[in-house]
């Protein structure tokens, strides 16, 4: 969706519960995604989604266009909500959460179980920051403009520090 398709969608939301219905339907799938990848749950991540949905619709009428996709505006809305789910558990967010992911053609299950350990492993060794721009950038597949929204960063610096991170994990990798 182009920046002048996310500007008239951001139009009809604020202004029709149709419109705002358009919104929920281009991103509710994205958003769960987010809350399951970080909460390993689909009741609670069904449950975060919906919460940010209605965050959106109480907010929708403020939101200003700022040339900046709808997509980070929501994404920080879930981060909130996430942050807000664990806080109320007291519990850190589970590094299991990458153990969903495919990774179908690498081999048999027993080479996907022991991939998938060892970058779960790495992961744990990256800090919090890095961890959230690999997220992002693989396992949300969120693109580059949405994400500099998302953390307030410039184009190129999502591009650099995704490309540290991915070093420092691919030096963890290599040192197990």
């Amino acid at each position: 969706m182009t920046l002048a398709d996310e500007r008239a969608l951001l139009a009809r939301a604020q202004t029709s519960a149709a419109g705002f219905g358009e919104m929920f339907d281009a991103y509710y799938d994205r958003i769960y995604a987010y809350a399951y990848r970080r909460v390993g749950s689909r009741d609670q991540a069904e449950d975060l989604a919906a919460a940010v949905f209605e965050d959106a619709l109480r907010g929708i009428k403020r939101l200003r266009w700022q040339g900046k996709p709808l997509a980070a505006w929501l994404y920080r809305i879930a981060a909130r909500r996430v942050a807000d789910f664990y806080r109320a558990r007291k519990n850190d967010a589970p590094l299991d959460e990458f153990a969903h992911i495919s990774t179908d053609g690498i081999g048999d299950a027993l080479e996907r179980d022991d991939e998938r350990a060892a970058v779960r492993r790495g992961l744990q060794k990256l800090n919090a920051a890095e961890r959230e721009i690999i997220r992002l950038v693989y396992f949300d597949e969120l693109d580059g403009d949405t994400i500099a929204s998302l953390l307030n960063l410039t184009k190129s610096n999502v591009y650099v520090r995704t490309h540290r991170a991915l070093k420092k994990l691919e030096a963890t990798l290599c040192a197990q």
